[in-house]
């Protein structure tokens, strides 16, 4: 059975005053240079450039350890030239999301989200799924990600993201929680900006049914959206290990299933653990 498809009404009704962040300018840019086959790459070098905040933004992090660079970028083409569009693509991205929902006092939240799309795209790669490292990025830095404006609408609802980073909330029952007290939940508010932002569908699917345990056990989704999935949870589930900041509840109940679809083993989990350690700087608890 097809999933309803809502209306500008109901979206509206179903939303009340939470206010979807439209996808910025230079989001929309990207995104439309991206699909030519021969990207005007000084165009976006001057849209970039003439944001300061974020062109200083984007060289503090191309010259960062995760990409391993061993020369100092000091401008936004050179930036380009060596990382490739999809690389400045989801750093831009990933950088306008953040300033599209400006709350104080949630840096800890942004900097999990950001470390897990690293390494969900860094799994996608030694899982040779090269089709999906962009896309898994975008999707773990968005499947949460109308926590803040959640929060931004409903004051109240600080109490719970500082209950999920304790653990006092199981993930499965969040949805269901927020629900009750919000008319509403964040996968579906998150699928809705993911639109908004010009997310292609799989990557929205994925987002609306990233707490559903079900999705592993039938034929609702796509191979990738299941794929992403997948990722996001693995790539949560090291991200909290290492940095002991956020809340892991969920790898309980997904963990097992995340694990069979990937194919990764223990000696994987190992592995690639060790080497975000390295990436982010963190040493052993």
């Amino acid at each position: 059975m097809n999933k309803h498809e809502l209306n500008q009404a109901e979206v509206k009704q179903l939303l009340g005053n939470i206010k979807i962040p439209p996808q910025p300018e230079i989001v929309r840019a990207i995104s439309l240079e991206r699909i030519k086959d021969q990207p005007d790459i000084q165009r976006l070098v001057g849209l970039i450039s003439k944001d300061v905040g974020l062109s200083a933004a984007v060289l503090k992090a191309v010259n960062s350890p995760y990409y391993g660079l061993r020369t100092k970028i000091s401008s936004i083409k050179h930036a380009i030239s060596m990382l490739g569009m999809g690389n400045v693509s989801s750093l831009v991205i990933n950088l306008a999301l953040r300033a599209s929902v400006p709350i104080p006092g949630i840096e800890r939240y942004w900097e999990s989200a950001s470390r897990s799309a690293q390494l969900a795209s860094m799994l996608a790669r030694k899982l040779n799924l090269r089709h999906l490292m962009e896309d898994a990025h975008l999707y773990t830095l968005f499947h949460d990600s109308a926590m803040p404006l959640l929060l931004q609408r409903f004051p109240a609802y600080r109490e719970i993201m500082e209950r999920i980073n304790q653990g006092k909330i199981d993930w499965i029952e969040i949805t269901a929680m927020e629900d009750a007290r919000f008319n509403t939940n964040h996968s579906v508010v998150g699928g809705l900006l993911a639109s908004n932002w010009g997310l292609p569908s799989h990557i929205r699917e994925a987002i609306d049914r990233h707490h559903d345990i079900t999705v592993f056990h039938s034929e609702k989704l796509s191979p990738d959206s299941l794929t992403l999935i997948a990722l996001g949870h693995v790539a949560e589930h090291i991200e909290s290990a290492i940095s002991q900041q956020m809340n892991d509840c969920d790898w309980c109940d997904f963990g097992q299933s995340c694990r069979a679809h990937l194919l990764i083993g223990d000696d994987e989990m190992i592995e690639v653990s060790d080497s975000a350690r390295d990436l982010f700087g963190i040493g052993e608890y």
